[in-house]
């Protein structure tokens, strides 16, 4: 359409009957718009076709009523090239915009109806061939061609992507039977309740009748026919239940290499019904592989902008990805791939040991790591999934992750090898077998494999490693676990603090009778009643000897960290006795544990007290901070927190703000070596999932306790 021509074409202006019309067209209030006067046409129009074009022209009701002839707005429609546009005369411009979306006044919207003729509505109703005329048949002839726009744009992003996709194999003929009794790992064993006792039950795996004992509702049992496990599940009771979502794999070779297929699948089991369950598949993501397994493009089956389901173009898998999306992967189609894509890969190997894995993930690390070939090739499958977990820690953990032979990379020979994968030993069993190697103890394989069953390292044990064996440690540990109710790691924590507190009151901890206490939580107490009584400036000596700067350190940072305001006031503890007896005064662990002492010896933390502007004299808070003013832990009686500590936080910022601009460069390397400590730690907690066992806090992991403790300097 040329605009200049089309406003060439004979003009509508408004005729006698529709002046009519609008003259007793009064406004009115309509129910529901109280402060809205509206017409009972709030449009008036005509058409007409020239040449082909449809012509319609829109009176507005309070023009016609003001005597006004001609229209508002003309709106052209060529229906031969799907093309409409619109001239505003009321502005002297062109728009593009359909009817509702026009400039149009308030009260359009809410009119009773559109007044135009019948003819002229037929004449729009023919001309657009929709079943409507009027205003109506025009909107919906330009909502027709607005998604008819929308879809030849979308076609030009989404048919690269079909075209892409072409290349995607048919799904194997028994993949239907392979998700439903491989890819989904739940199943019951499903009995009917006799109060004279059940002896059989339905096997959903076996798909027939097996010797049961006793079964409980809900019992996670094996099934003595399969050795699956197995949930028992009464037939009165369990009605109709699906199972988990679980995540399935298939990869199939396609014409650029190869395609990893990621499905979710249930099986859902109808009331009366348990024998024939409706096992369901939902295809949810695509990744394209070249002949040498590098990623190339992936999609994921989703809602495409507002407008349809489908495939669409999405990144590659990050080897950083933290989500869990291990699931089964179908075998039949991995030995041809084995002897060529993914001959170098390691991940068919992986694939034998009916293990869930993420193989697009895998892929995504191997770039990252390429030794983990070598681990899935040596049957190490425990490592391979600690270096998916976090590769980066595993890479830096390895002995040597250049070298070239497997041995001489984990630092271990050949007989350890071979115990490692006996045992599917992982990054800590390793680290037994060096510890073992370093200490020339032989450890048999099932006290390291308790040791890693408890998330015990060979670290955790150098306080009493030259006194006992790993055999009688281990047992020892089991022996005061079954008395005292408590997990390993808090066992082992008791034992180190009660030496090191044995060894500060002079007694002989070479002596079997101290080392190996029998009520260790007894003794324990006992010595930190008497640490509290003993003399300070001798325990402030006994500390000396293992940490001889800390009152040298002390007086080197008063000037730097003290700060004080009307409210609140931050002091540095002149020598160690000054912090023993805040220690005593707020009956906390920070005199009577090691770690504190370490870490302001290496300067990688200092103890500051936070006090009360009108009582300095009198203990309120203990701070652990890091040299940059980070504020690593705040803690009052018996290593609480109470409410007021909001109102101390608000003194604690302004505190950074103020030392921040007295550190040194020197005060910001220590700090950027404390961060990098603090977060190693950290990581290490939430990866052991350490919990708090006494006090408030109880039952809590200890890294969020610590993390909410944080206060960053940001200065």
């Amino acid at each position: 359409m040329i605009k200049h021509e089309l406003l060439r074409m004979k003009p509508l202006k408004a005729t006698k009957a529709m002046k009519e019309v609008s003259a007793g067209d009064k406004p009115h209030r309509k129910e529901g718009y109280w402060d809205l006067l509206v017409y009972k046409h709030g449009l008036y129009m005509r058409c007409h076709i020239d040449n082909g074009i449809l012509k319609t022209v829109v009176f507005l009701a309070e023009h016609l009523r003001a005597g006004a002839y001609n229209p508002a707005y003309e709106l052209y429609i060529d229906k031969e090239n799907e093309k409409f546009i619109t001239y505003d005369r009321l502005n002297d411009r062109w728009l593009d915009a359909k009817l509702d979306r026009l400039d149009l006044p308030y009260y359009t919207k809410a009119s009773d109806e559109k007044w135009i003729t019948r003819s002229d509505s037929d004449i729009i109703q023919k001309y657009l061939g929709g079943e409507k005329g009027g205003y109506q048949g025009l909107l919906e002839y330009q909502w027709k061609v607005r998604n008819q726009e929308l879809i030849r744009r979308h076609k030009k992003e989404t048919d690269p992507w079909d075209n892409d996709l072409a290349q995607i194999p048919p799904l194997p003929k028994d993949w239907e039977r392979w998700v439903s009794k491989v890819g989904v790992r739940d199943n019951y064993i499903l009995y009917k309740y006799d109060k004279k006792g059940v002896n059989t039950g339905y096997c959903t795996f076996c798909e027939k009748d097996v010797p049961v004992k006793n079964p409980r509702y809900g019992a996670f049992k094996t099934c003595v026919c399969c050795r699956h496990k197995v949930i028992f599940k009464s037939v009165g009771k369990a009605g109709t239940f699906v199972t988990n979502n679980n995540i399935v794999y298939l990869i199939q070779r396609c014409k650029d290499g190869f395609v990893i297929r990621q499905f979710q699948a249930r099986r859902t089991y109808s009331k009366g019904k348990y024998e024939n369950p409706q096992c369901s598949r939902h295809e949810i993501r695509r990744a394209i592989f070249d002949k040498n397994g590098k990623a190339m493009r992936a999609y994921y089956w989703g809602v495409y902008k507002q407008c349809e389901t489908r495939w669409i173009l999405t990144g590659i898998c990050s080897p950083n990805y933290w989500g869990n999306e291990e699931g089964m992967v179908y075998g039949k189609t991995i030995p041809s791939l084995a002897k060529n894509e993914l001959s170098r890969s390691g991940l068919p190997d992986m694939i034998k040991t009916n293990m869930k894995i993420d193989p697009e993930k895998y892929l995504a690390v191997l770039r990252e790591v390429p030794q983990m070939e070598k681990l899935a090739k040596a049957k190490l499958p425990a490592m391979v999934y600690q270096c998916l977990k976090n590769y980066y820690n595993f890479r830096n953990d390895i002995h040597n992750i250049k070298a070239a032979k497997l041995t001489e990379m984990l630092g271990i020979n050949t007989q350890e090898l071979k115990r490692l994968r006996k045992n599917n030993g992982g990054m800590r069993f390793l680290d037994w077998l060096r510890f073992e190697r370093a200490t020339g103890k032989i450890i048999p394989d099932d006290v390291i494999k308790w040791f890693c069953s408890e998330k015990i390292t060979s670290k955790d044990i150098q306080f009493i490693q030259n006194r006992m064996n790993a055999v009688q440690i281990r047992n020892y540990i089991r022996r005061q676990t079954a008395v005292y109710k408590e997990p390993s790691g808090e066992i082992i924590t008791k034992w180190a603090d009660y030496l090191s507190m044995a060894k500060r009151l002079k007694m002989d901890v070479n002596d079997e009778i101290i080392f190996r206490v029998n009520k260790l939580y007894q003794r324990h107490d006992e010595l930190v009643e008497r640490c509290h009584e003993k003399d300070a400036a001798i325990k402030a000596g006994e500390i000396l000897e293992n940490y001889p700067h800390v009152d040298e350190i002390c007086g080197a940072i008063k000037e730097k960290y003290e700060y004080a305001d009307e409210d609140y006031t931050v002091l540095v503890p002149s020598c160690i006795e000054d912090i023993i007896f805040e220690g005593r005064n707020l009956h906390h662990c920070i005199a009577n544990s090691d770690r504190y002492w370490e870490r302001i010896e290496r300067r990688e933390t200092y103890i500051l007290f936070l006090r009360k502007t009108s009582e300095t004299d009198k203990s309120y808070y203990t701070l652990e901070i890091e040299p940059n003013g980070t504020v690593r832990q705040k803690r009052t009686m018996y290593d609480r927190q109470e409410p007021d500590i909001e109102e101390a936080n608000k003194f604690l910022l302004k505190w950074q703000t103020v030392i921040s601009e007295r550190l040194t460069s020197e005060d910001r390397k220590l700090a950027k070596e404390s961060r990098e400590l603090r977060d190693k730690s950290y990581a290490q907690l939430r990866d052991e999932q350490v919990i708090i066992n006494t006090g408030a806090l109880r039952g809590k992991l200890l890294v969020d306790v610590l993390l909410a403790d944080l206060m960053e300097n940001a200065g």
